[in-house]
């Protein structure tokens, strides 16, 4: 994986492997990076529930910093 992610990107944590994660959970919205060990920050704009899809009662309005090496870029349609 390339990293870093540019901004716009849409991705997912890690931690969500359910099939409906794969399009993207949440978007970037600022790369910070590299750091000392070589991995970088994402500033993401994500889901409110992380357990479940994106939607209109799961919006991406929750801003959180995720670790290169739990972020995941969604796959393309």
């Amino acid at each position: 994986m390339t990293h870093p992610l540019p901004v716009g990107s849409r991705v997912r944590h890690y931690g969500q492997q359910w099939p409906a994660a794969r399009s993207g959970t949440a978007t970037i919205r600022e790369v910070q990076g590299p750091l000392h060990d070589g991995t970088y920050e994402y500033r993401v704009t994500a889901t409110q529930d992380f357990s479940r899809r994106t939607g209109p009662d799961n919006p991406e309005t929750r801003g959180a910093w995720w670790s290169s090496t739990a972020t995941i870029p969604a796959l393309t349609p």
